[in-house]
């Protein structure tokens, strides 16, 4: 693991601990929540370490939600987020680390763009295969793979948000595992942030699981917005002073 101080390691793991409580809670803001932050603690935390512990997050919802998931639809999804992933394979073979942060913040940037502007997609077939693709492209290179597949689902009831999201989210997210694996982007340091942030992924679901169902996502939304926003824009600066953009 890299030279860290205690406060960093710190910070990280309460982001993970908020992370996966919103996560658990609303269905969706793992790695909204998580990957901008983690990234200005240290680049090698996303987005390997993220996916991982994100597999152990949504293990749980999916068991607890299991009776409201609609696997008919969640299948066309996944059909959709083979060729993204494959295509953020390739991308993540030809740039670098600096190229993925600014892809990262911009992605985070336009999602909070598309959730101000309410759009709006029906959730029918041919849009589960187009927000699969763009999961896997997204989801793959940045560890943020939520908002394509999220948007579809805005205007769904709480049970029908959190069990298809964490069914598609669970196996995407192995999908872009195994994708991660073979182009050597999972390294042992991967391994070591995922140890690191178990205990706080674990502390995040026990707290999501007791909000669940208390905390109004339209109370939520906003203060979720507004973090990812700053963390987005915090990284682009971050370049910008170090004159690479």
């Amino acid at each position: 693991m890299p030279d860290l101080s205690l406060i960093a390691i710190f910070i990280a793991c309460i982001t993970v601990v908020f992370a996966a409580t919103v996560q658990t809670a609303i269905g969706f803001g793992l790695a909204l929540v998580a990957v901008p932050i983690l990234l200005l603690i240290d680049t090698a935390m996303v987005p390997a370490p993220v996916v991982i512990i994100a597999v152990v997050q949504l293990l749980f919802a999916v068991w607890s939600n299991r009776k409201n998931i609609e696997w008919h639809m969640i299948g066309i999804a996944l059909i959709g987020r083979l060729p993204g992933t494959a295509v953020a394979m390739w991308l993540m073979t030809q740039f670098g680390d600096v190229a993925l942060k600014v892809t990262i913040a911009l992605s985070v940037l336009f999602a909070v763009l598309l959730s101000l502007l309410k759009l709006s997609a029906e959730p029918n077939k041919p849009n589960h295969f187009y927000a699969g693709f763009f999961a896997g492209i997204t989801g793959t290179t940045a560890g943020i793979g939520g908002p394509p597949i999220a948007l579809l689902y805005q205007h769904q009831t709480g049970e029908r948000i959190r069990a298809n999201l964490s069914a598609f989210f669970l196996v995407g997210a192995m999908i872009s595992l195994a994708g991660m694996g073979a182009v050597g982007y999972i390294t042992t340091t991967s391994w070591v942030y995922s140890a690191l942030f178990l205990p706080s992924t674990f502390i995040g679901v026990w707290l999501g699981g007791k909000l669940k169902g208390r905390l109004s996502p339209t109370f939520m939304r906003p203060a979720i917005l507004t973090l990812c926003s700053l963390s987005a824009v915090a990284v682009l600066l971050s370049e910008l002073m170090k004159g690479i953009l």
